[in-house]
């Protein structure tokens, strides 16, 4: 059995993406950001050994054109397809599973994510009945991993929110699913986050650091002062 390797992005558009960022580094430099954000996930992602690729593409905004355009080989882009987040989830659970691959989702917003320690937790995903968990310090998750399908994991969520983890452990444990979590990560999406990615070293997300840099954003107290 494979992994099939799922990153959750949008296309990095103006004002229609990381819009908590706009007052530090405006519409602009936002989409700069989440673009850059993108190209360091894609990149350390590709690492970890998964057996398949995919850029899992919100269709507004044409972002499957916009995102097969930016995904380099062998990134395969696969369009979105549902409602609300865990509709979406769950469609393209259901499609990328269907060869009984396992499948890992991986949001857009964490390009520090720890891909080492992920790259060492595939194993765990062969046998049934396991799921990865990549928790961020705000309540939510960077990453979910599945061995196989499981659609109460996406079903009534209560998405955007800090119980959106705690409630993925409950349901698990219900379920009798054996858990493997990784280490702690947070999402760049409001100034705490932004703050936190600039003291990264360069060569956890470099694309990040270098457009951060070139906006002007050289450290947490920047930050501050410019939003």
């Amino acid at each position: 059995m494979g992994v099939t390797l799922a990153l959750v992005a949008r296309a990095p558009i103006a004002g229609r993406c990381k819009t908590r960022l706009i007052p530090a580094l405006g519409a602009e430099g936002a989409a700069r950001l989440y673009e850059a954000m993108l190209h360091d996930s894609l990149r350390a992602l590709a690492s970890v050994g998964a057996s398949r690729l995919v850029l899992l593409a919100a269709p507004e905004e044409g972002g499957v054109e916009v995102l097969r355009a930016l995904a380099p080989a062998p990134w395969e882009v696969v369009p979105q397809s549902g409602g609300e987040l865990g509709a979406r989830l769950q469609s393209a659970m259901l499609r990328l599973t269907v060869s009984g691959d396992a499948v890992v989702f991986v949001g857009s917003d964490s390009p520090a994510l720890p891909a080492e320690a992920l790259a060492s937790s595939l194993t765990f995903l062969a046998r049934p009945g396991k799921v990865v968990l990549g928790p961020c310090d705000d309540g939510g998750y960077y990453l979910i991993g599945l061995s196989s399908p499981v659609k109460a994991l996406f079903q009534q969520m209560p998405w955007s929110t800090s119980a959106v983890l705690e409630t993925t452990r409950n349901r698990c444990r219900a379920l009798g699913l054996a858990v493997h979590e990784l280490p702690s990560s947070y999402d760049v999406d409001d100034d705490r986050g932004l703050a936190r990615l600039v003291a990264e070293p360069r060569e956890r997300a470099p694309r990040s650091y270098d457009v951060l840099r070139a906006l002007g954003v050289r450290s947490a107290a920047s930050v501050v002062a410019a939003g």
